[in-house]
């Protein structure tokens, strides 16, 4: 039976780990156990991001894709970042900058449901692009909370400041 209070189990644990111990909680939880449908929000616009929880020391972030929605090239601000594909399918698209600071597409990859990826700065930029023929939902992990990040605008060909937000922020838990 699916609960929303599975989600809270989830981050106790994260609350209790280290982050070197997040790859592998991440692998082991039972997601299939979580319902997160009172924490979803849908655009048609582009896609949500429904804050879980936030402290010090990291933010779980579910992101809700409509077909076709994707995210900028980004950076992570120097923070670690684990995606975990609930439902649907995505791209993740990596990226490097080339010797004359010129950004250059290193590679791709599908993600499906129930796939963990990883990603920082040290390793490059990404996007992330529903590619699914419907809705996709993704929960994001960043130790610790990401305020802002660089992305690429393709206009200027310049990487840009970014001040984050939420469109939702419905803590499902608080730590004890």
């Amino acid at each position: 039976m699916k609960s929303p209070e599975s989600i809270q189990k989830l981050i106790q644990l994260l609350s209790v780990s280290s982050k070197e111990d997040y790859n592998k909680i991440l692998n082991n939880f039972d997601f299939k156990s979580i319902d997160l449908a009172l924490n979803e929000s849908w655009s048609s616009q582009h896609y949500t991001r429904n804050c879980l929880y936030r402290d010090a020391y990291f933010e779980l972030i579910l992101l809700c894709w409509e077909q076709g929605q994707e995210t900028a090239v980004h950076g992570h601000d120097g923070e670690d970042c684990w995606v975990y594909l609930l439902e649907g399918e995505m791209e993740e698209v990596f990226f490097s900058l080339n010797d004359n600071n010129s950004l250059l597409e290193v590679g791709s990859k599908k993600v499906i449901a129930n796939e963990l990826t990883f990603m920082n700065d040290k390793i490059g930029f990404h996007k992330l692009k529903n590619n699914f023929t419907g809705r996709s939902l993704s929960l994001h992990l960043y130790a610790k909370p990401i305020e802002n990040c660089v992305f690429y605008d393709h206009v200027t060909q310049s990487f840009k400041d970014k001040i984050l937000h939420y469109d939702t922020f419905k803590e499902v838990a608080v730590k004890s």
